[in-house]
């Protein structure tokens, strides 16, 4: 068994290796790769394919990378040439190269690169460039706008659902003076990366994608009309589902008006319903806006002390006015407010000396709560609160009437709104 073993593990490393050496095979998945989406490639690339420019005051150096090595091919002199002396001496040196190797990428000294390893859960693998751009102020001093900045993915451990990646970034004011001289010289640049990466011949590139994109090996060389054909294609594969839905608007049009119509008129009934309930509640809500008259006089009664008579009572809308005479004037205010019914107690003139001894006359305000439920249950009477009792059955008597009530009913029938005693009324 463990012979066997051995054996196919021989087998798919001689297999391995002679993939590995197929130039066919790195070709097409080259050219594969060109047509994987962006957020599943790799944020890395092969410094081989470029030529590395390292620009300073004096001089632009070319490089290329070679088994791991930078090897010098051509340098420019910068302090004793011109701007067009520059392009022509730049364009010279890119030219002895060939036409394959000609893609430009700016070279950063390490003391120009800010690197971290950085450990983030692996849900954000799909937005991690827009999750790494949210976090720029926590891994570097500058603003997201500020920098910059690349990442490369080193390790996935899907048992901890972790991602642990290396996160590039650098200034953007010298990299942007170095790529616009670079384009003045006719030398679009298509990568920024960190001279101190270069070991691991996976580079992270700086410079946004839209920014550094280079035109495709298969676009370049596609044929017009193949294109063209692949464009109207794609038109029709866009246009057919909306044909096909539009069609199926078109059926259910009739359902919908009729849906419209029953939905009008029920809306119409449902407004002519509140409308009969709204006149229909109006007088009882004007009704149980305020406590009947009776309900009034005997919170009025229960409140005032023995000491204190009512000689007059006014009630207007939702304020009780009452005058008379008092032995203990500077308690009213305060018995008034520790009522249910009444609030805002005030007197409405200053205090006047009584006609009896020792008392003070005076006129008071009070405003009055609304009791919608006690004056509902003290409008209804007992056999109309229950109405499935027996009439053999007996009734309770009221209360005996306290002399403020007795002196409020001999006294003429006043309107709903005013109510007046023209006789002195006494709390016993």
């Amino acid at each position: 068994m463990s012979t066997s073993t051995e054996n196919y593990s021989e087998t798919l490393g001689r297999l391995k290796k002679q993939l590995a050496t197929s130039r066919f095979l790195r070709w097409w998945l080259g050219e594969l790769a060109g047509m994987v989406p962006a957020w599943l490639q790799s944020a890395g690339l092969d410094a081989a394919s470029y030529t590395l420019v390292r620009l300073d005051q004096a001089s632009a150096l070319l490089c290329r990378l070679e088994n791991g090595a930078l090897r010098n091919i051509g340098s420019v002199p910068l302090q004793s040439l011109d701007v067009a002396g520059q392009r022509q001496a730049f364009q010279a040196a890119l030219g002895q190269l060939p036409a394959s190797r000609r893609e430009i990428a700016l070279m950063l000294p390490p003391g120009r690169v800010l690197r971290k390893t950085l450990t983030l859960p692996l849900a954000t693998e799909e937005n991690l460039r827009q999750v790494l751009e949210f976090q720029i102020e926590q891994h570097t001093p500058f603003q997201p706008g500020e920098v910059y900045f690349g990442y490369r993915v080193l390790a996935r451990d899907f048992q901890r659902g972790q991602l642990t990646l290396e996160f590039a970034a650098t200034p953007r004011g010298a990299v942007d003076q170095a790529v616009k001289t670079l384009n003045s010289w006719g030398a679009p640049v298509r990568a920024v990366v960190a001279e101190n990466m270069l070991a691991a011949n996976e580079l992270v590139n700086l410079l946004p994608a839209a920014q550094g994109k280079a035109p495709s090996r298969l676009m370049r060389g596609i044929n017009p009309w193949l294109a063209g054909l692949l464009v109207l294609l794609a038109l029709a594969a866009m246009a057919m589902p909306l044909l096909i839905k539009r069609e199926a608007v078109v059926q259910l049009q009739p359902w919908v008006e009729k849906g419209k119509q029953a939905a009008q008129a029920a809306d119409a009934l449902r407004r002519q319903l509140e409308t009969r309930v709204d006149q229909h509640n109006y007088l009882l809500e004007k009704r149980q806006a305020l406590p009947p008259v009776i309900m009034a006089l005997e919170e009025l009664t229960r409140v005032l002390p023995d000491d204190t008579w009512v000689q007059q009572l006014d009630i207007k809308g939702k304020e009780l006015q009452i005058q008379g005479e008092t032995a203990s004037s500077f308690r009213l205010i305060g018995l008034f407010e520790q009522s249910a019914m009444f609030h805002d107690a005030s007197f409405r003139a200053p205090l006047t000396k009584g006609q009896a001894s020792g008392s003070e006359h005076y006129q008071l305000a009070l405003q009055m709560q609304p009791m919608v439920g006690q004056a509902a249950t003290a409008a209804t009477p007992p056999a109309a609160a229950a109405p499935a009792a027996s009439a053999s059955s007996p009734v309770a008597l009221p209360p005996a009437p306290t002399p403020a009530a007795s002196a409020s009913a001999a006294a003429p029938k006043a309107p709903e709104n005013r109510a007046s005693a023209a006789a002195p009324e006494k709390k016993p």
